[in-house]
Parts: C-alpha cells; sequence; structure tokens
C-alpha cells in the first residue's frame, strides 16, 4: 500500500506542474503586483518560517520553498522519502495554509488598488469639468491685461518727454534737505539736549560731521561746523553729569556711557565715571533694602530707666524670634531680587565699554564689586547683629544671596571671604545672645533672691538647680545655633575655618561668662593672669549695666559661689560635649573641640571669679559687723554714776554679731556642701588662754597687729567664716584704739571681747581661732592702755572674767 500511495503522489507531483488558466492568472497577477509594490515573497516567508517553530520536513529538505531555484519534485521526493506520514500531512497542510495567506493577501492589495484607481478617475473627471467651467472667465481676464498694457503704453508715451527733468528736480530736492539737515543740526543738538535725547544727538552729529569737516572751506559750513562742536561740548559735560548720577538706571547708564565713548571721550575716564555712578546707585539701593527694617523696627539696645532695679531689668526682653526671621528674610529677598540684579547689570555694563579698549582696566570692576560687596556684608553684619535670627532661617536667607552674588564675575574671589564674615557676624551674635540670657537668668535669680522667698530652705537648693538646668540649656542651643550654620560653608575652606573659630569663641564666652559677669557684679577688675582671656559680655545693656548696678544681696552672692563651684562641670563641659558630638547627618557641621590647656583656663578662670565673688561675700558681711562695732563702742558711754558697776551682762552688739555669723556660717554650709562638725569637750580653752606666758601673749598680739583683714578667702565654709570674723575683729581693734575708756567700760570691753573670742572657736579652726583670739586681746590691751581710771590695773582678774563669761554664754539664743 505505501509503494502505490507513493507511485500515486508521485503522480500527483508529476501532474502538478501543469496549471489550469485560473493558475497561470494569479501567478501573472502576483508577478504584477511584486513588481509594482516590490513586494518579495521570499523574505515574508523566511520570516513567517522563523516565528514557526520548524518541522522535519523543513529540517530534512535540502531546496527552500520560496527560493527561485525551487524544485518542486525534488522537493516532493526528499519529503516522502524522508519524513514520516504525520510529518508529510503536517508539511502539506502548512503549504495549504501558505497558499490561502497568499490568495487572501493578493485579493486585498487588487482591492484596495481598484478602489484607489476609481477614486484617481472620479478626481479627473471632476477637475475636467472644472476648467471647462472656467473658460469664459479665463477668456474675460486675457482681455483686461490687453487693456492695461495698452493703457500703460499710451502713459509712457505721453510722460517720456517729461521724466527726465522730473528726476532732475527730484536730485536737487535731496540735495537740498541734506542742506537742511545740516545747517539744522545745531539748532537739532540744542533740542536733544533740553530734551536730554543724548543718543540722538551724538547719532545726527556723526552723520553730518564728516561731511562738514570735509567742505569747512565753505564760511556757512564751517560756522555751522563750530556750532555744532560747541553743543556737542555742552553734551559731554552733561552724559559726564548724568554718568555720575545714582538716579540713573543700570540701562540709561550704559547708553550714556557708549554715548560718550561715541563723541570720543577717554575709555578710562568713562569706566571710572561709570563705575561711581553705579556705586552711588548701589548703595542707595543697599540702603533701602534694609530701610524698611529699620523702620519696622530694628531694634535698638533696650533702655533701662533705672538699671539697679532688677524689677525693671527683667522685663526686657530680646528680640521676637519671628520678627527677626520675617527681618532678615525680607532683606535677603529684596538683596537677591533687586540690588544683585543691578550689580550684574553694572558689570556686564563695564564688560560692554572695556570691550576694544586696551585703557581699561578691567581690576576696576573686580576692586567696585569686592567694595560693594563688603557693603552688603556689613548691612548683613549688623542686622544679624540686631535681630540675632535663627540658624534656620539665616542659612536659608544667606544662602539665597549667596547663590545670586554667584552670577556676579570673579565671584569666587570674594564669596568665599563674604561667607565666612557672615557667620563670624553670626557666630559672634548668638555668642552675645547667650551671654545676655545668661545674664538675664542671673537677673530673674537676684529678684527671688531679694523676695526672701527661698532664704535657708530646701526651695534655695531647687531654684540654683531650676537655674543651673536653664543656663546650661542655653549654652547647648547656643552651640547647636552655630553648628547649624554649617550648611552656609559647606565646600568652603575659608568660610568653615571662621565657622570652626566662632564656635571656638562661644565655647571660650560660655566657659568665661560666670567670670565675667562675676567681676561686673562686684565691680572689681579681673586678675591680671584671667583678663586678656575673658570676653566682653555681650551687647544688651540688661549684662552690661543692670546686672552690674543691681543692690547687693547675700542670698544672691552665695547662690552665684554654688553656682560658679559648678559652671566648669555642669555647663561649659556640656557646651563642649554638644561642640564635639558627631553630626549624623541633622545638617550639623563636623565636630569641633577644645584643646586641654583651653579647659584648663575655662576651669581657672571660674574658681578664681568663685573665690574673688566670696570674698566679696565676706567683705560685705565683715564691714556690716565692723558697723555693728562701731555704734557699740560710741554707745558703751553709761554716764558717772555707773563707773563702779560691774557689768550685768554682754552688750547687744555680741549677740548680734554671733547671731549673723552663725547665719552666714549656716548658708556657707548649704552652697559648699560643708557642713560644721561639733566641737569635741576638750577642745575649750581658758579665755584668752591665761595659762600661756606673757612672752607668748606678746607675740600673739604682735602676730594679730600684722594679721591682714583682707586676705584670701579660701572656698571652705570655715575660711569664709574666719574671714568675716577678722574683717569685723580687725576694726573692732582699731575703733578702741581711737577711744578711751573708763573702768566700766573696760571691764565692759574685756567681757565683751573673752565672750566674743570663746563663741567664735564654734565657727572656726584652731589656728583661726587663735588669730581672732589675739585680735581681740590687743584691743583689750589697747583700751586698757587708754583707761583714765587705772589703766591696765583696771582689768578684771582672769577667773572673774571666765566665770562671767561662762553665765553670759548660756543666756546666748542664735535662732
Amino acid at each position: 500500500s505505501w509503494s502505490r500511495w507513493r507511485e500515486g503522489g508521485v503522480g500527483m507531483a508529476a501532474a502538478a506542474p501543469e496549471p489550469d488558466d485560473r493558475g497561470d492568472r494569479r501567478q501573472r497577477t502576483a508577478a504584477l503586483l511584486n513588481a509594482y509594490y516590490g513586494i518579495d515573497a521570499a523574505e515574508s516567508k523566511q520570516q513567517q518560517q522563523q516565528q514557526q517553530p520548524p518541522t522535519s520536513c523543513d529540517t530534512v529538505a535540502g531546496n527552500v520553498l520560496d527560493s527561485q531555484d525551487f524544485d518542486a519534485q525534488g522537493h516532493f521526493d526528499t519529503v516522502i522519502g524522508c519524513a514520516s506520514v504525520a510529518e508529510v500531512l503536517v508539511h502539506a497542510n502548512a503549504i495549504d495554509a501558505d497558499v490561502r495567506d497568499l490568495d487572501g493577501d493578493m485579493q486585498m492589495v487588487v482591492h484596495e488598488n481598484y478602489s484607489k484607481f476609481i477614486r484617481s478617475m472620479d478626481v479627473q473627471r471632476q477637475m475636467r469639468e472644472s476648467l471647462e467651467g472656467l473658460e469664459p472667465d479665463l477668456r474675460s481676464i486675457g482681455s483686461g491685461f490687453t487693456r492695461i498694457a495698452e493703457h500703460q503704453r499710451n502713459v509712457e508715451g505721453a510722460t517720456a518727454s517729461r521724466a527726465s527733468k522730473v528726476a532732475d528736480l527730484l536730485t536737487q530736492q535731496k540735495l537740498c534737505k541734506k542742506l537742511q539737515v545740516l545747517f539744522d543740526l545745531p539748532t537739532t543738538l540744542q533740542r536733544c539736549l533740553e530734551r536730554g535725547a543724548y543718543s540722538r544727538a551724538v547719532q545726527a552729529y556723526s552723520c553730518c560731521a564728516g561731511t562738514l569737516r570735509e567742505h569747512k572751506h565753505i564760511d556757512s559750513l564751517r560756522v555751522v561746523l563750530q556750532d555744532a562742536e560747541q553743543q556737542m561740548g555742552r553734551i559731554r559735560s552733561a552724559l559726564e553729569l548724568r554718568l555720575g548720577s545714582e538716579k540713573l538706571s543700570g540701562e540709561e547708564a550704559v547708553q550714556s556711557a557708549v554715548t560718550l565713548l561715541d563723541v570720543g571721550c577717554n575709555a578710562a575716564f568713562v569706566a571710572e565715571r561709570f563705575l561711581e555712578g553705579r556705586a552711588e546707585a548701589s548703595r542707595s539701593c543697599l540702603h533701602a533694602c534694609f530701610d524698611d527694617e529699620t523702620q519696622a523696627g530694628a531694634i535698638a539696645k533696650p533702655e533701662v530707666s533705672d538699671p539697679a532695679a532688677p524689677e525693671a531689668a527683667c522685663k526686657v526682653e530680646s528680640p521676637s524670634t519671628t520678627l527677626a526671621s520675617a527681618a532678615l528674610h525680607d532683606a535677603c529677598d529684596r538683596i537677591a531680587t533687586k540690588w544683585v540684579p543691578g550689580l550684574h547689570q553694572t558689570a556686564t555694563g563695564f564688560l560692554q565699554i572695556a570691550a576694544d579698549h586696551e585703557s581699561v582696566d578691567e581690576k576696576l570692576l573686580l576692586a567696585f564689586t569686592t567694595l560693594e560687596v563688603q557693603e552688603l556684608r556689613s548691612h548683613l553684619t549688623h542686622l544679624i547683629k540686631v535681630k540675632c535670627p535663627p540658624a534656620e532661617t539665616l542659612v536659608s536667607s544667606i544662602s539665597t544671596v549667596s547663590k545670586s552674588l554667584q552670577l556676579l564675575p570673579a565671584a569666587g574671589q570674594f564669596l568665599g571671604s563674604f561667607l565666612g564674615n557672615i557667620v563670624r557676624a553670626a557666630t559672634a551674635a548668638v555668642r552675645s545672645n547667650a551671654v545676655d540670657l545668661m545674664a538675664r537668668e542671673l537677673i530673674q535669680l537676684h529678684t527671688r533672691c531679694i523676695s526672701g522667698s527661698f532664704r535657708l530652705t530646701e526651695g534655695l537648693s531647687e531654684e540654683l538647680t531650676r537655674t543651673e538646668s536653664a543656663l546650661a540649656g542655653q549654652a547647648e542651643v547656643a552651640v547647636n545655633a552655630c553648628r547649624g550654620l554649617a550648611a552656609l560653608t559647606a565646600g568652603d575652606v575659608e568660610a568653615s575655618q571662621y565657622l570652626a573659630t566662632g564656635i571656638q569663641d562661644l565655647l571660650a564666652s560660655i566657659a568665661f561668662a560666670f567670670a565675667r559677669i562675676t567681676w561686673d557684679c562686684i565691680g572689681r577688675e579681673p586678675l591680671h593672669d584671667v583678663a586678656p582671656s575673658l570676653p566682653a559680655c555681650g551687647g544688651n545693656i540688661v549684662s552690661a549695666t543692670a546686672l552690674a548696678k543691681v543692690e547687693w544681696n547675700d542670698d544672691f552672692g552665695l547662690a552665684c559661689v554654688w553656682l560658679g563651684r559648678r559652671w566648669d562641670e555642669r555647663i561649659s563641659h556640656r557646651a563642649r560635649s554638644t561642640a564635639a558630638a558627631p553630626s549624623g547627618g541633622d545638617g550639623r557641621g563636623p565636630p569641633v573641640e577644645v584643646s586641654a590647656e583651653a579647659v584648663a583656663k575655662h576651669a581657672q578662670a571660674s574658681q578664681q571669679a568663685t573665690e574673688a565673688l566670696l570674698a566679696h561675700c565676706t567683705i560685705v558681711c565683715g564691714q556690716r559687723l565692723a558697723h555693728r562695732f562701731c555704734n557699740a563702742l560710741a554707745a558703751s558711754d553709761m554716764g558717772a554714776g555707773a563707773l563702779d558697776t560691774e557689768p550685768e551682762g554682754p552688750s547687744p552688739v555680741v549677740e548680734e554679731v554671733i547671731r549673723e555669723a552663725s547665719v552666714f556660717d549656716t548658708q556657707l554650709a548649704r552652697i559648699l556642701n560643708d557642713s560644721r562638725k561639733p566641737r569635741s569637750g576638750n577642745h575649750r580653752r581658758g579665755t584668752f588662754s591665761f595659762q600661756k606666758s606673757a612672752m607668748e601673749l606678746d607675740l600673739e598680739r604682735m602676730m594679730a597687729r600684722k594679721l591682714q583683714a583682707f586676705a584670701p578667702v579660701p572656698l571652705t565654709r570655715g575660711g569664709a567664716v574666719a574671714s568675716v570674723l577678722r574683717i569685723g575683729f580687725k576694726a573692732f581693734y582699731e575703733y578702741a584704739r581711737e577711744r578711751t575708756f573708763d573702768k566700766r567700760s573696760l571691764w565692759q570691753l574685756q567681757l565683751d571681747a573673752a565672750l566674743l573670742a570663746e563663741l567664735a572657736r564654734d565657727f572656726v579652726d584652731t589656728e583661726d581661732a587663735s588669730g581672732l583670739a589675739g585680735l581681740l586681746a590687743e584691743a583689750v590691751a589697747s583700751g586698757a592702755n587708754r583707761c583714765t581710771q587705772g589703766g591696765v590695773l583696771a582689768l578684771l582678774t582672769a577667773e572673774a572674767a571666765e566665770q562671767r563669761c561662762e553665765a553670759w554664754r548660756k543666756n546666748i539664743r542664735l535662732d
């Protein structure tokens, strides 16, 4: 059966090449379409075969169906011989599908071309009909053109004889008009001068001057030339004056400069005059950018009617942050939109003037731009100093200005210095504001101390802790504000160095703030080894005047001593830690560290200021005791009837002095955290150490006379109380030397001195107690030498004096 099927297939293949008439017609049609449209059946079929998965029959067949040398019989034999029945059937079905596709494509192409052909025939028929309808109109137009040509020939024939005369007259008329323009040149120039149309005047002169000079041998034209040159001299003077005016716009100034160059002025002179006028205009514009801020309340330094009144000082508040931000933002906006474009226009105009003029030095432009930017920097630094805006507003506003300045020629030569100085001014403003805020915080502390609401109570510790926390927070905020300025200095080495220096200065100001405020508060000059390092206390009158003139208060002084002992550890150290902290991508600049030497100076300044403040406290308290002793000695005269009467008790001044010393001791114990230890039983010795020999007593008295009342005060409770008592007892001794005593007043002096010496031992150590006792003993000896009733012999015996002191001591109340 396979052989019969194969023979039948071969027969069919052999009979296939004999096509009928319909097949021939299709082949001819496909050939014509292929030739007309460039259809490449082979390429199209090959693309379809690439898209379809290849069959085994296609792999076995050696010939390609779409090739020009296709052998149908050979292809058939190959497929039948090499492929299976299923593959042959698949191949046959594929070929039938391709034939059907080609037949459909051919029919579609024929239909489309037939439709196009029909439409083209319709268009041709319509055009032919339209042209036939236009034929009468075309004939009418042709006859019209013929008549026009005839009339033209008639007109030319009639005017040909006069044409030459008309041409000659027209030529003469043009020459007369030119002469009229030449003769009217002085009048034209005068009219332009009056109207300020200098460019038109120069243009008119330039057009006529050449002709006038060429024919100046003619008298009339020579006169016209002289008048014109005289008018041009006036125009040149007016242009020079106008070029230096600040009211002239940038375009008008450039036009005036170019006009002067056209007149023949020296280019270097024109360039210098142009820059002078533009400098005045730039300054006027710059002042206008900041005038609104001045009128709107550029904050002047606040004035306090009574700087010594703490209530008035506390009411002085810092500039509003919102107003400061708006002021700087508006000013920088006007600078970027008005002032900088004018500067850029000036630079463009100068380059236009300098073009093709080698005599103009282009360095003049750089000098001009640098001076104007310096003027801008001065205004901005003043505004920043007065307003002290937030760092975020400062960065955004100055960035706007710096971006606009980058458009100026050679901006790189002055932009770094500009940003650096702005950063320096900003850090200085932050530094001044921070110190002023710290001073204001101390003013508030002084007000509370004056009110006495927490005197010797736990409220004092709470208030001091709150004040310390507020001061540390203000220091941290100031450092963060300065570090936030790093966005301005990004990529600029010079500005970054300015910022690092400003932060270091801020840390120094914070560290030295307590020392500076302390020295101002006590009204003394700093020590020589500290004074060069102390910065100014800020620009606010609160810190500069009010704090220096406030009423002294012991509680406030001791509270400042408490703050001073902790200033470097709790406030300065926190500020330094904030400055040295890594940025962490939060927009802050690189960390800034302080050298160990600088830290040591900071601590030393705070220590010395604290010691000076404590010494001032002791001086104030000691002078109060001295005043009490003076009044007590002045009131010791009891009259003649009481000369032989022994004193019934100690003078009131003894209890007052010891009570005040006890209060001061209690305050110091709380402030310095140095409580007084109870005295042991064997600590007490006899009054004035009667067991000592006369030589020892004389030696103690001699040492007491040389004792310095205002010796340095250590930061200890006992040392401070000893300093207070030493000042009071020294004054007691000096007042006793100036008086004359009777027997009774001498006994009173002896007993008061003995009781004071005994009570003072409860507050000071042994060495200080010995010095104080020596001062009191010297006071008694001086009084005895000035006693009019027996001198030294009038003194009570040691036993009697000691018995009375023991009895009186039990009645002394210190609460």
